[in-house]
């Protein structure tokens, strides 16, 4: 099971009621738009990002030339400080854990060879995505009641971000866009 679908049924899970998009509506690729599920529990704060690479790199294949490997590496160092893009509520004192980024274009390439079916056919159509997983560890966590986020500056091509925030009180959802940067709980 692919770590987006285990995080959609994790996520679906501690939402309990709270109407979900279907699998299939969670992986559409619509440029311009991501995803962001915010998941809190007893000390952490867990941030899944999902979109086309487009939003982040103004292409969705592997690099080319050097332009585009250096937009690669820009981008994977850049979301490697999640802290800068992800913040949460000061008092919360949280504090960045742990990064995993999976793109086709951050595989090396002898891996390609190894990756799934609809992986190659959506890199051969040109429709490549970046996920992200991001972990917090926070030592207040029942100060934290809000995320801003930051990534619409660095990154012109993203325009709007649907949210879903599942927490062992509440969940919600709202869209986020460059002059709405913050999701409260």
């Amino acid at each position: 099971m692919s770590r987006k679908y285990y995080w959609c049924a994790a996520l679906a899970a501690l939402m309990g009621n709270l109407p979900l998009a279907t699998a299939h509506e969670l992986g559409a690729h619509v440029h311009g738009v991501a995803t962001l599920q915010v998941a809190v529990d007893t000390n952490t704060l867990t941030l899944n990002f999902s979109g086309p690479l487009d939003n982040l790199i103004g292409f969705e294949h592997v690099p080319r030339d050097a332009r585009q490997k250096a937009a690669v590496r820009k981008m994977a160092d850049n979301l490697n400080k999640a802290e800068q893009f992800f913040i949460p509520t000061a008092e919360a004192q949280c504090t960045l854990l742990s990064v995993k980024l999976d793109s086709l274009v951050l595989e090396p390439k002898s891996a390609q060879g190894n990756k799934d079916k609809s992986q190659s056919h959506e890199q051969e159509r040109g429709h490549a995505d970046i996920d992200g997983e991001f972990v917090f560890a926070c030592k207040q966590i029942g100060k934290l009641h809000d995320l801003e986020v930051k990534l619409f500056d660095a990154y012109p091509n993203l325009h709007q971000l649907k949210v879903e925030v599942a927490t062992l009180k509440k969940q919600s959802s709202a869209k986020l866009t460059a002059d709405q940067r913050r999701v409260s709980w």
